[in-house]
């Protein structure tokens, strides 16, 4: 697993914290705004948007870790430990495009509330819309359990992420402490190289000196034999 792989995963994390982060903004910024405002309706819109695209990069994310996995690319430890941050993408997504359909959901329900009943002049019997309307306290409790695990979930998030990063800058180091002892060394071989060049020049010189006084004393030899041969 190469370390850029590492840092394009971390980027496209941080971009769905980041969505999931400005939804959130929105949503409450929506909850403060008055209903069928054109504020309101924009900020609907926004979240519309943010949420399309937040599903569309987890699903990406999703597909590119499938891909590694099928080609063996990436070990079981980072795989178990991606596919965990998915799963709590995931659940990040569920949770706040539930928050956003349930506003969408109330105004239907108030929408079925003022309307009169034209057929008969008895009370409307119980229906789901009702029965929600009664149980707003329990849902916004739940609401507010649902944001405090999805805070948690974020900040377990945010801290694999900044381990990413601690990760990724000791390798970046690592990899630039590596280079300078390959240099080192590089330097090392070319003077060695360089004294080798200089010993065996030496050596040869050496050899060719040996090889002049061999030939001095075969022709001293030889002098010498020629005149005891003619002494004789």
């Amino acid at each position: 697993m190469s370390l850029l792989d590492v840092d394009s995963w971390s980027r496209e994390c941080e971009s769905c914290a980041t969505l999931n982060q400005g939804i959130l903004l929105k949503l409450e910024q929506r909850e403060k705004r008055q209903k069928n405002s054109v504020e309101y309706n924009r900020l609907t819109t926004a979240i519309q948007a943010e949420l399309k695209q937040f599903e569309g990069e987890v699903k990406e994310l999703n597909q590119k870790l499938g891909l590694l996995e099928g080609a063996r690319s990436i070990d079981r430890d980072e795989l178990f430990r991606r596919r965990q941050q998915i799963d709590a993408l995931k659940n990040q997504f569920a949770l706040v495009n539930r928050r956003a359909t349930q506003d969408t959901r109330w105004e239907r329900a108030e929408l079925f509330a003022q309307s009169p009943n034209d057929s008969t002049n008895e009370p409307a019997t119980s229906s789901p819309i009702t029965d929600d309307i009664n149980d707003v306290n329990t849902l916004k409790q739940r609401q507010i359990d649902i944001l405090e695990r999805q805070n948690r979930g974020l900040e377990v998030l945010s801290q694999t992420i900044s381990r990413q990063r601690n990760l990724a800058s000791q390798l970046g180091q690592e990899v630039e402490n590596q280079n300078d002892i390959l240099d080192n060394l590089a330097d090392t071989m070319e003077r060695v190289d360089a004294r080798v060049h200089v010993e065996t020049g030496n050596i040869g010189e050496i050899n060719r000196k040996d090889s002049t006084w061999g030939y001095w004393l075969i022709i001293i030899l030889l002098f010498i034999a020629i005149v005891i041969t003619a002494l004789i």
